[in-house]
């Protein structure tokens, strides 16, 4: 059968292609909405077990986790991103359903472990595959359209959480948990029918360790990603605030969830375009920390307002400088690592960023909820010095990483399709 470069596909057959990956982001998409609307609930009152225990279990699984997705990225680049991806969407699945036996401490750590290992491993293979199979000038729109129809997903899904809540009993949590698994098997069969992407041949293959050996991106990738705060502010820290330190009413947090998400869907794919290349990737960067440090200053002013709408009107001021910096992060952390990645090694490149997001999503709302509940409006202040500090060095950390030719960005006059190779 014909082997074809991205570049060699007809503008139908790679809609085709962008259309079943984006069909299997939305499946995802709203078992996820409806898993992280209810798990808490799940584990602590339909399993029995103590809230303490539990989130005993679920950090250190997720802290546990974080190790699979550069050996993941590694074994995506050895025997194909769809391939690898297929198999760590099913391992997704079934470690869902595994959920519904949980009843004790020892065995949520194990399934949790393990769904957090192919949840890390996941977005990083997911990543390999669509620059592999989409021309390089429409990569960063699809995976802006892929964020902006998870999104829309997670929203349904959320909602179908709701109507399980009003509901209850056992066994309605129990067929919600299987039919988020049951997600998971049909966005793999999904993923099964688009192109494949050959593996790295042996002789061009590079060590497997490269990836995390690679002091200049290593460094790109850990002082960007903690930009990634920008979900603990909104999703741990701003009700917290609202809560305990303002005349807010606390509905306002939610408002903020549902407003945010609503611009992500409209502006995700337009916003994205400014990372298209690392010079704008990096400037992207600056505008996200400088967006996100305003934003934490407004949120400490929503302190001082006595009237709940005046408080309400500064935290939506907040929100909207918020999510700013989070389209401009997103730009700039698909931007900077594609561009920054060497060439036949795209998995285990993934795999760190993969790696060092999880990371700071995971430790951010401990980071966070002890800043604003020890320090509280300085605290505010305290997270806007650290997003300043993290987009300070970027710039002369792209430009020594560019210096390596072998880097994807480097020669910025090469076709963008590189030499990757899909195979129908």
């Amino acid at each position: 059968m014909a082997r074809m470069t991205p570049a060699g596909q007809d503008a139908p057959a790679t809609a085709a292609i962008v259309r079943r990956l984006l069909a299997a982001q939305a499946v995802t998409g709203f078992g996820d909405g409806l898993w992280f609307s209810l798990w808490a609930i799940f584990f602590t009152r339909i399993q029995g077990i103590p809230a303490e225990a539990m989130g005993i279990a679920v950090g250190l699984g997720g802290a546990a986790g974080l190790l699979a997705a550069t050996p993941v990225g590694v074994l995506a680049d050895r025997r194909g991103p769809r391939e690898v991806l297929v198999v760590v969407i099913v391992l997704r699945g079934l470690c869902m359903a595994a959920y519904v036996l949980v009843h004790d401490f020892w065995t949520l750590l194990l399934v949790q472990s393990l769904f957090s290992a192919v949840q890390s491993s996941g977005s990083g293979v997911r990543v390999t595959l669509v620059y592999g199979l989409v021309p390089g000038d429409r990569r960063l729109r699809t995976l802006a359209q892929s964020r902006v129809v998870q999104h829309i997903a997670y929203a349904a899904g959320a909602g179908a959480a709701a109507l399980v809540l009003a509901v209850g009993g056992r066994p309605v949590f129990v067929a919600a948990v299987l039919l988020n698994a049951a997600t998971f098997l049909a966005a793999a069969a999904i993923t099964v029918t688009v192109p494949g992407v050959p593996p790295v041949p042996a002789e061009r293959r590079r060590a497997g360790t490269q990836a995390v050996r690679d002091l200049p991106y290593v460094a790109v990738m850990g002082s960007t990603t903690l930009l990634a705060l920008c979900w603990a502010l909104l999703s741990t820290g701003l009700p917290l605030w609202i809560a305990g330190d303002t005349s807010a009413p606390l509905w306002a947090a939610a408002l903020a969830v549902v407003l945010s998400s609503a611009a992500i869907a409209l502006f995700q794919v337009r916003v994205s375009r400014r990372g298209a290349d690392v010079p704008g990737a990096v400037r992207s960067a600056r505008v996200s920390g400088l967006a996100l440090a305003a934003c934490c200053a407004v949120f400490a002013l929503a302190a001082w307002p006595g009237s709940p709408l005046v408080a309400l009107a500064v935290v939506l001021a907040g929100v909207g400088v918020h999510v700013v910096g989070e389209l401009y992060y997103v730009a700039a952390q698909w931007g900077l690592s594609l561009g920054l990645m060497a060439r036949d090694a795209e998995g285990q490149y993934q795999g760190v960023t993969a790696t060092t997001e999880a990371a700071t999503v995971a430790l951010g709302p401990a980071v966070v909820t002890t800043l604003l509940t020890g320090l509280h409006a300085v605290g505010w202040l305290v997270l806007a010095a650290i997003l300043l500090a993290a987009v300070a060095p970027v710039g002369p950390l792209a430009r020594r990483a560019l210096r390596d030719p072998y880097r994807v960005g480097a020669r910025p006059s090469e076709p963008a399709e590189g030499g990757v190779t899909a195979t129908p």
